[in-house]
């Protein structure tokens, strides 16, 4: 028996030798050989024809059949431009299949030569393309949905992908109020699997996935594959809906893939009976206050319905009077809904229908108004509103600043509905200026049913003028303090005191005063010295503009414990030292508290008079500081001692001096203090 060759690409018969096909240029190893029966003596060459040409008719007209032709099988591993198919399993060698059976049918005695062979590859490339599409019922590949109200329905399609859902989102329940699951068309599934399944034409999942993704192609931003519908709106359950499917026939094409059922019919249903909701059942109004400055106060939920809410739309709640009118929306938690649509998908102000604890409501309004009348408003009685008001202060006299208006004392109708500011001439005020308070009652203190005492001005304001005296608090100077001041100050120091002797622990040195061999390790209990006051120029005037109007220096005696290590023997020694607290601004303010200002500046030295030296003298100049109980300190450096040359402080006098800004309670700390 001799092989006949053929060209698995186009069909096209081989000669024995040849390496390319002389049709198509196919390289001879990619055409497949055919076993052919050797030729009879007696060939009947018109009847194989006729038998071919049967066999092809019989099988394009038939279902697919398994058998053998005469015994010619096709081989077992046919090899066409390297593609192996699967038995049985690919429309080619399925075909090859049918064609041998219906030859075998007929029981004709053929002879195959090379054009025989040819006749039948055509045949098979013929079968190939009649069954390579992917035949798709159109229906399929589309959503229904149908909204709102039996009788005023709406319809809408679109692609059945989640892609193209316009509401992926929503909840769908059954009569039980149990959650449907959302199912899509299988041909725009996202699961390889599932995907090629539903393209059985496909080779692969790839072939499967393009398939899918020119199902889903867009053109500016919209599907190409739609379904038009005749009819849109004022539906009911029912109905029939004409459908029209459009999409590019030669693009799909492309991708194997044919529609079917293009035209079709889709009946109307669940369109919703449910009852109408009267949304003002239940809602509550009321009108207090006086005429002209009345309020009004109204549910903001329902007391049937706690699934809808209301807000004014129109009006205002304050300062109304008899006769005004004001507008009132109510609107629903949709998160308390066991569902809900709207009435028309493309207008949500036609109102909405929804599901609430088993029954179904029709909102014909989404947001549903109505207006009201104020009535009932009454005259209101007077109030004396600066009677028990006090002030927010800063500074003292003569550098008082009044800040504002403290309520706390009032009757609370005062601090929820007046409004008090200052104004004042001067930024700083001292014993006998004078200033005032303004007074504006908002529309809820005549609601409440009071108004201000006294005559307005023409603007409507209520004024009252106050002096300024001792009860507003002071400076600490030589000429304005007490025993009682003086007391105040040095307890406030306490704890600042007592954080330096926590910071300063096993230290070398402090500040000027170094531990030769030894640190420190405990400290005795602080006393306090003595305290000066350094009044500035320009200060009982009220007339100073720099930071510094007043000074006062605090200076306490702290014995320390200091262990001393030398040639690795330790002992422990004695010694005191001192102290100075610089407080700037320091005042006793209208509540009696003791104010620094903002910081404290801390210096340390191991004697009294180098503090005099190196820290007041330099700041303040060489003056008589004086006493705060109004002596002169016989301690402090004479006329002759003298003054400190004026050079960069070493590395010790810089440590030394540090401040720490605070606001309510002052901390104090010497930075940058040398450690061994």
């Amino acid at each position: 028996m001799s092989q006949a060759k053929f060209c698995g690409a186009c069909g096209n018969p081989l000669g024995e030798n040849e390496k390319f096909c002389g049709k198509c240029g196919a390289p001879v190893a990619a055409a497949a050989s055919v076993p052919v029966p050797e030729p009879t003596p007696e060939p009947v060459v018109t009847q194989a024809e006729a038998a071919v040409d049967q066999a092809v008719s019989d099988v394009t007209a038939s279902a697919p059949v398994q058998g053998a032709v005469n015994n010619y099988a096709a081989p077992a591993q046919d090899a066409v431009n390297g593609f192996q198919p699967n038995a049985g399993a690919t429309p080619a060698s399925q075909a090859g299949k049918n064609i041998a059976a219906a030859i075998g049918k007929h029981k004709v005695p053929i002879i195959l030569g090379f054009v025989g062979i040819a006749v039948i590859v055509a045949a098979i490339i013929v079968i190939m393309n009649l069954t390579k599409y992917q035949k798709i019922d159109a229906k399929d590949l589309f959503a229904f949905k149908f909204t709102g109200l039996n009788g005023s329905g709406n319809a809408v399609a679109y692609l059945n992908a989640q892609e193209a859902d316009p509401n992926p989102y929503d909840v769908e329940r059954d009569e039980n109020g149990e959650v449907i699951e959302k199912s899509y068309s299988k041909y725009f599934s996202n699961a390889s699997k599932d995907l090629t399944k539903a393209f059985d034409k496909a080779s692969d999942k790839d072939e499967a996935k393009d398939m899918r993704d020119a199902l889903l192609a867009k053109k500016k931003g919209e599907y190409k594959l739609k379904a038009e519908l005749d009819k849109k709106e004022g539906l009911s359950n029912g109905d029939k809906i004409s459908v029209k499917v459009e999409y590019d026939e030669e693009e799909l094409s492309e991708v194997n893939i044919k529609l079917e059922n293009t035209e079709f019919e889709i009946e109307v249903e669940g369109l919703v009976e449910g009852t109408k909701l009267d949304v003002w059942d239940g809602f509550e109004i009321s009108f207090t206050g006086m005429d002209g400055e009345g309020k009004i106060e109204y549910s903001r939920n329902n007391s049937k319905y706690d699934f809808i809410e209301y807000y004014m739309s129109s009006g205002s709640a304050w300062d109304v009077k008899n006769g005004d009118t004001i507008e009132i929306t109510a609107s629903l938690y949709t998160s308390q809904l066991e569902s809900y649509a709207y009435l028309d998908p493309n207008n949500y102000d036609k109102g909405l229908y929804f599901t609430y604890k088993g029954t179904t409501y029709i909102l014909e309004e989404t947001a549903p108004k109505k207006s009201f009348t104020v009535s009932g408003l009454s005259e209101p009685q007077d109030i004396d509103v600066f009677a028990d008001i006090t002030f927010k202060t800063a500074g003292a006299s003569p550098y008082l600043q009044i800040r504002g208006v403290n309520t706390d004392n009032c009757d609370s109708v005062i601090k929820d509905n007046v409004y008090f500011k200052i104004e004042s001439e001067k930024d700083y005020l001292k014993a006998g200026d004078t200033f005032k308070v303004i007074c504006q009652p908002y529309s809820g203190f005549k609601s409440a049913g009071y108004k201000p005492a006294g005559t307005p001005d023409a603007d409507g304001n209520y004024v009252k003028e106050y002096t300024v005296d001792d009860s507003f608090g002071h400076y600490i100077t030589a000429s304005s303090v007490s025993k009682e001041d003086i007391d105040a100050i040095a307890k406030r120091l306490e704890e600042q005191v007592e954080k330096f002797k926590t910071d300063y622990v096993d230290r070398s040195s402090i500040g000027n005063v170094r531990f030769e061999n030894g640190k420190s390790k405990s400290f005795g209990e602080a006393t306090f010295q003595t305290a000066y006051s350094v009044t500035k120029d320009g200060f009982e005037d009220g007339t100073r503009t720099d930071y510094d109007k007043t000074v006062l220096y605090y200076i306490y005696k702290i014995p320390v414990t200091v262990e001393v290590t030398v040639e690795d023997e330790t002992a422990t020694k004695n010694q005191d030292i001192y102290l100075g607290m610089k407080l700037s601004n320091c005042l006793i303010d209208a509540e009696g508290n003791v104010d620094f200002g903002s910081y404290i500046q801390m210096s340390v030295y191991d004697n009294v008079n180098d503090i005099y030296k190196n820290v007041i003298e330099k700041e303040e100049g060489k003056k008589a500081l004086v006493k705060l109980d109004g002596s002169t300190d016989e301690s402090q450096p004479d006329e002759s001692s003298e003054e400190p040359e004026e050079s960069t402080p070493d590395e010790s006098e810089t440590e030394s001096e540090t401040e720490s800004e605070t606001e309510s309670e002052t901390e104090s700390e010497t930075e940058s203090e040398s450690e061994e």
